[in-house]
């Protein structure tokens, strides 16, 4: 087997390349006036730190402080809220558990509560005194919520009576 004949490459096709062609004719660099201008004033301009977002905040921040103090007020006020109708929610007593024959399950089960010297006989997704509802009934506990605030209270079965004041 004979080996293949080397060629140096050509360029066939396209504009045809030189040594002139790669320097240029004179027109190579130009300064761009009005950018170095820009750049100038650019570093003139006085530099501000960054606030850091993270840092406490000073006490001279008024409008801040003003703010913070504003959203402790209110997540206070709504838990002294939620608070008060805990404290309501805790008077209940459960007495008793009532359970229905079979034909009657389906309505669900019945819990006997007092609340001071009212008694209350419901189901569960009643409502208790206008703003309480029975959220679960079993044989052990009942277990009511606040609508307007969404507290919960787990009342567990007494196993004496409430005490009258």
């Amino acid at each position: 087997m004979e080996e293949p004949v080397r060629v140096p490459l050509a360029n066939v096709s396209g504009p045809v390349s030189t040594s002139q062609a790669a320097r240029g004719t004179g027109e190579g660099l130009h300064v761009q006036l009005d950018l170095l201008a820009a750049v100038r004033t650019q570093r003139e301009m006085t530099f501000t730190p960054p606030r850091n977002i993270f840092a406490p905040p000073h006490p001279n921040d008024s409008m801040t402080t003003r703010a913070n103090q504003s959203e402790f007020d209110s997540g206070l006020e709504h838990t002294l809220r939620q608070q008060e109708a805990l404290a309501g929610l805790t008077q209940f007593h459960y007495l008793g558990f009532v359970r229905m024959e079979e034909g009657w399950r389906k309505k669900g089960e019945l819990a006997v509560l007092t609340k001071n010297d009212d008694l209350h006989v419901v189901r569960t997704g009643e409502t208790v005194e206008d703003h309480v509802v029975v959220k679960a009934i079993t044989q052990e506990s009942v277990t009511l919520q606040d609508r307007q605030l969404r507290v919960e209270h787990t009342v567990l079965l007494s196993e004496e009576a409430p005490v009258q004041p």
